[in-house]
């Protein structure tokens, strides 16, 4: 094709016909110009292909997130139901004073022990961080996103702020001194030896409700409690700023 259009373009020169050839010019040009945008749309058509996959694919992907964080909320609310459960247990063996410090210690460990709530929104943080949110064309789902993921920063701080209460009291109860027997944990009794926990100073403050150790213990597990089950409250003000987002994406995950 190049070639036929050099040899016409050589003949009308020879031929000294310099207006067709210029008219001649310009319409290769414009064929050029022709061929060169439709190369820019075959383009423009397959980027908006992957484009549109990729959005379908964050939709889903959002779901699947909403869905995994779910479960997760669900899991730590019985971690903190079983938190409560063994609080409440443990304040009742403390004032029968049947048990000694080294269960009631134990118990008190398992008792407090929570883990962190971190969200399972690692697609959401993808696209704001890669500024692929602008890929969500549903302005419904993307503000409902924008705004839910706000509200859920709020709600992080607060759940952070009680757990590191919760954890400054118990440290506080534990640390202040060697009376309160933290080498009667068995971890830390498994360390040291047996040879060295002998020679340690005994205190039976489980026994003396006029204790400090006793009140602060009691002091402890009823925060233990509070924050157990503000927790759960905060979970589930959570699922209910998630049902709109969830039910948009659910709904444009089924439509695909």
């Amino acid at each position: 094709m190049i070639k036929l259009f050099r040899k016409i373009r050589q003949e009308l020169l020879q031929e000294n016909r310099f207006s067709k050839y210029l008219i001649y010019a310009i319409g290769e040009i414009v064929l050029v110009i022709i061929g060169i945008l439709i190369a820019l749309g075959i383009n423009n058509q397959n980027d908006q292909r992957k484009n549109n996959a990729s959005e379908a694919t964050y939709y889903c992907k959002l779901l699947a997130d909403f869905e995994a964080d779910i479960i997760l909320r669900e899991e730590l609310n019985l971690k903190a139901d079983e938190r409560v459960k063994l609080s409440k247990e443990l304040m009742l063996e403390l004032a029968s004073g049947e048990k000694d410090k080294s269960f009631l210690v134990n118990k008190f460990l398992k008792a407090y022990r929570t883990d962190t709530y971190l969200p399972r929104n690692i697609t959401y943080q993808d696209l704001v961080s890669s500024g692929n949110i602008k890929l969500l064309r549903d302005e419904r789902i993307r503000n409902s996103l924008l705004e839910f993921n706000s509200q859920l920063d709020d709600k992080l701080i607060i759940l952070r702020e009680n757990r590191e209460e919760l954890i400054n009291e118990i440290f506080k109860l534990i640390n202040t001194s060697i009376d309160f027997g933290i080498y009667e944990f068995d971890y830390v009794n498994d360390l040291i030896g047996a040879e060295v926990v002998a020679t340690l100073p005994k205190n039976d403050w489980h026994k003396d409700p006029s204790s400090g150790y006793y009140k602060n213990l009691q002091k402890v597990l009823i925060f233990n409690v509070a924050i157990a089950d503000r927790q759960k409250q905060h979970f589930e003000i959570i699922n209910t700023l998630m049902e709109k987002p969830y039910k948009l994406l659910s709904a444009k995950c089924d439509a695909e």
